[in-house]
């Protein structure tokens, strides 16, 4: 049976519509703007637990995070100059943010950004970037201190940026009792880390103290 030209064109018009109608069902992953905190839908734009902006020479991040929960949203900015260098950057955390800080530990011309939380567990609490031209790349955070650095180790790391070197801070105890029989004494300790060029902090000497 011969088809119509009409028929062809109303049969290809329902087609293209199923296939649009299709196409709109598909979720779309996009980065938002700044009124919008992430495509997880128990996140509201609105709240904000923690907001600031650091530079290092000509680049410049912006660091915000949503939700008040242990694990929460984080979205970075990176900027140099007034050009944005990556598409913003989405990733999950663990713990509130206390600090953001920038820097070039390697001295190799591009910036890093560090991201400090109140994460408690063992090697937690940080989250390190380090930025190029259209691109950044993870900087992996220490592990469990080595030798008698570790001992007594048990998390509670707390990070700081001093100088071209990244400090770690924890408590530990002592493993001894005093012979009076009083609780063995608590002291903190910290490490000195340095970033090589390759991007991978190396751990330095470490100095005992009381807390």
């Amino acid at each position: 049976m011969r088809t119509s030209s009409f028929s062809l064109l109303l049969l290809a018009s329902g087609l293209s519509a199923a296939l649009t109608a299709c196409d709109s069902a598909r979720p779309v992953a996009s980065e938002s703007s700044d009124d919008s905190a992430s495509t997880t839908p128990t996140v509201e734009a609105s709240d904000v637990s923690f907001d600031r902006e650091v530079t290092q020479g000509n680049y410049r991040f912006t660091v915000k995070t949503y939700g008040s929960q242990e694990q929460r949203v984080a979205s970075i900015r990176s900027y140099r100059g007034t050009a944005q260098t990556i598409d913003p950057l989405r990733l999950d955390i663990n713990g509130a943010v206390t600090n953001v800080a920038s820097g070039d530990l390697n001295g190799n011309g591009k910036p890093e950004l560090y991201i400090f939380t109140d994460n408690k567990k063992a090697n937690g609490g940080l989250y390190a970037y380090e930025f190029g031209e259209r691109g950044y790349t993870p900087i992996t955070a220490p592990s469990t201190p080595s030798g008698n650095a570790g001992t007594g180790y048990s998390g509670q790391d707390t990070y700081q940026i001093s100088g071209n070197k990244l400090v770690r801070t924890f408590p530990v105890t002592t493993a001894t009792a005093a012979t009076d029989g009083t609780a063995p004494a608590a002291s903190s300790r910290s490490i000195e880390y340095t970033l090589d060029a390759s991007g991978k902090l190396i751990m330095g000497q470490s100095m005992d103290g009381q807390r």
